[in-house]
């Protein structure tokens, strides 16, 4: 980041636009674009919530999910999980503060009560079945950007995985076994042993594929009328490749972006976030090129 800055050249990172904020100014003063937080999630999922927005004149409430599961037969019991991507950073994600917006009012989830508290709930995904919803993530940070979200009423941000996980993870999380404190006489964490543990038992074989599932629920009013747009998309692993399909929704939006910074379609300075600076129509249809398609439906009250 900092010689992107010295040497004035355009970025893409896949970072919190939050944990580098700092450098906010100096990216200005040297004219270079840096564009934060352009992946899967977040990424695709902030370029979704600035498309809705031109399609209501205010915004209720918006549910974001997003998950990376192993498709069905590639399930490892207990988890029903496989690593798509650092699974240490899996666990690391699991430590993680959550913010939600419920009548109003924002509502936090502190980590250690992330997978055991009143927001966990499951949603139905076609061809899938039940899926299960847990908070891991800032909704307010993202709301915030969104001139037709002020007021809104109810937001979160979930991760899915297969039913279960949270059943799983509560009482280890109680118990210690995601902590980030050395256990004593020895140099590494719970959660470091956990990574080193459980990671290898949970590989993919190269016949086994990732999916990667997002939904975006975004109600609220146009022209005086309730309606509710619902925007899905599902990546598969590409066999041929062996790329992940985590690996695909990732690399895809920063690939995309990146050549727009290049061409200088994207020439503000600073630190740019999806949400308020990438061109939706171009990146979708590039992401469609590439056989990511966000497939969208409406409903009116």
């Amino acid at each position: 980041m900092l010689a992107a800055i010295a040497t004035r050249t355009p970025l893409v990172t896949t970072n919190y636009g939050k944990a580098i904020a700092d450098l906010a100014p100096a990216a200005e003063k040297a004219g270079v674009s840096i564009m934060t937080e352009c992946g899967l999630d977040p990424g695709i999922d902030l370029v979704l919530y600035a498309r809705a927005a031109r399609q209501f004149d205010t915004i209720a409430s918006i549910d974001s999910y997003c998950g990376g599961i192993p498709e069905p037969k590639a399930m490892a019991r207990p988890l029903c999980y496989k690593v798509s991507w650092n699974f240490d950073m899996v666990l690391v994600s699991q430590n993680r503060d959550s913010v939600m917006i419920e009548d109003g009012e924002r509502v936090a989830v502190p980590a250690g009560q992330q997978h055991d508290n009143r927001f966990i709930h499951e949603i139905e995904v076609t061809g899938l079945g039940r899926l299960e919803a847990f908070p891991n993530g800032d909704a307010l940070h993202y709301v915030e950007m969104l001139a037709a979200a002020m007021g809104l009423q109810r937001s979160g941000r979930y991760t899915l995985r297969w039913p279960g996980w949270s059943a799983f993870w509560a009482p280890l999380k109680e118990l210690g076994f995601l902590s980030e404190d050395k256990v004593p006489g020895t140099s590494a964490s719970p959660r470091e042993f956990l990574g080193r543990l459980l990671g290898p038992q949970l590989q993919y074989s190269a016949d086994e594929k990732d999916l990667c599932v997002m939904r975006n629920v975004f109600s609220g009013i146009e022209a005086g009328r309730r309606k509710t747009v619902t925007s899905e998309l599902v990546i598969e692993r590409d066999l041929a490749s062996g790329l992940f399909g985590m690996s695909l929704g990732v690399g895809y939006p920063a690939s995309i972006v990146a050549q727009m910074l290049a061409r200088g379609e994207i020439a503000k300075p600073g630190l740019l976030n999806p949400l308020l600076h990438v061109p939706e129509g171009r990146f979708f249809g590039e992401l469609a090129k590439r056989g990511i398609r966000v497939t969208e439906t409406v409903d009116w009250d």
